[in-house]
């Protein structure tokens, strides 16, 4: 939407052709933009505005400042449709004296707690646009939060002490609904799925991967705990679910696990909620199932860090099917894992979420993906820093960040720095 203030020889003419100028860039851009009815000339403009952005359930609105604007332009605005606001004041005529009230409006956001970013530049910036598209993935993500139904399945292991869970912390800080669910619901919902539906299922897993030494009661058994979860995730109407694997499942529920994430149905393991729902941002922002993994090896002489997991990763991760393994488990010597050296390229983004008595705090690294290889079984991914990577260990424990990390291809820092700020979350950018 573009404003401007008529009758002050501001060139307010000018508006409409610039609405038109930045919703065609706009096209071009990943990005779903709606255009509401006509240009912002008067707080009843405004009004009429927000109620019609209110209507679409937009994210957030991109306030295109074409001259100088009272401040309650917006304050109306906001009024109809309470979103982060992002305030692009056009630098391009001096006398439209566009960037004036960019402060103004700013100050009077401040004061009413809302949730804003304010740029000036001329139409078509590159870092405008750059900054605009974080913006609207972190509003994205907290719109998603907030209408998420995320199942928590068996708990948290009884030896990970620092992965407790406080369901009303999360309703309030991320506006996420937590489903518990009984770990005894998949052992019923499993035991009900047919030899025959099973087989079915394990011949198509089959035809996904690559070398398979699965026993084929472990490969049949895994089948019935991945249509299982798969029932559950349907009945409950979930959007992602945490499982505890610890101690008895273990490696059976390992191939639900990688298949869930396959289906951009985010699913952590070893109950970790936390890392779950980070998952589920990562997926919902990039399109693609998100890696999960420990810190398992340093490498000082190449400023390097190898994460895994014991062999629960999406299949889509791998570099292609054909190395898409298929094993026991190395931890209990049958089951199935899943084993392959993930395949990532250029920037890399790791986090992770935990909760202490000051709340919720997520922490992020950012990192260039290295070659990996399968020296360790499991989903390693080698991920260099470019320095001394002994400090940063030290900055993960000096800060409380955990051992589950989730990652993803390209730059998501200043993301997750604005999802942050907009839920008052502490963040932690450890990259040195």
């Amino acid at each position: 939407m573009a404003l401007a203030f008529p009758g002050f020889n501001l060139k307010e003419e000018l508006c409409p052709a610039k609405l038109k100028e930045m919703t065609a860039l706009l096209k071009k851009e990943p990005l779903d933009a709606y255009t509401v009815s006509g240009p912002v000339y008067s707080r009843t403009d405004a009004r009429r505005a927000g109620d019609e952005l209110r209507r679409r359930d937009v994210d957030c609105i991109l306030a295109l400042i074409t001259t100088f604007v009272p401040d309650y332009f917006i304050v109306e605005l906001l009024s109809g449709c309470d979103k982060p606001v992002f305030l692009w004041a056009v630098e391009r005529e001096m006398d439209c004296i566009s960037l004036v009230c960019g402060p103004l409006i700013t100050a009077t956001l401040y004061n009413l707690g809302k949730h804003y970013s304010l740029s000036g530049a001329d139409i078509a910036d590159k870092d405008t646009l750059l900054k605009l598209g974080f913006f609207a993935r972190a509003s994205m993500a907290c719109s998603l939060l907030s209408r998420a139904r995320i199942g928590y399945m068996g708990g948290r292991p009884d030896i990970m002490f620092s992965m407790e869970v406080d369901e009303y912390r999360l309703k309030r800080s991320l506006g996420v609904s937590i489903v518990t669910i009984p770990i005894e619901k998949l052992y019923g919902t499993a035991e009900n799925i047919s030899d025959t539906d099973a087989e079915k299922s394990w011949e198509e897993t089959r035809s996904r991967a690559g070398k398979i030494d699965v026993l084929p009661k472990d490969g049949i058994d895994s089948s019935k705990f991945l249509l299982a979860a798969r029932r559950i995730v349907t009945r409950y109407g979930l959007d992602a679910i945490s499982i505890n694997c610890f101690p008895h499942l273990k490696s059976k529920i390992c191939l639900a696990v990688a298949r869930l994430n396959d289906s951009l149905i985010a699913s952590g393991c070893e109950g970790d909620l936390h890392s779950t729902i980070l998952m589920y941002l990562l997926t919902k922002i990039t399109g693609r199932p998100a890696f999960n993994g420990d810190f398992l090896r340093l490498d000082k002489n190449k400023s390097s860090i190898l994460f895994s997991h014991c062999g629960a990763g999406a299949f889509g991760l791998a570099p292609s099917p054909a190395e898409v393994g298929l094993r026991s488990s190395i931890e209990t010597c049958d089951g199935l894992a899943v084993c392959y050296p993930t395949k990532m390229e250029g920037k890399v983004t790791l986090l992770n979420m935990m909760a202490g008595p000051g709340g919720l705090r997520i922490s992020s690294m950012l990192g260039n993906a290295q070659k990996t290889d399968l020296s360790y079984e499991g989903t390693p991914l080698m991920v260099g820093f470019g320095h001394d990577v002994q400090k940063l260990l030290q900055r993960v424990s000096e800060c409380g960040a955990g051992h589950h990390w989730n990652g993803t291809e390209g730059d998501l820092v200043e993301v997750f720095s604005l999802i942050c700020k907009f839920l008052k979350i502490k963040f932690n950018d450890l990259t040195i």
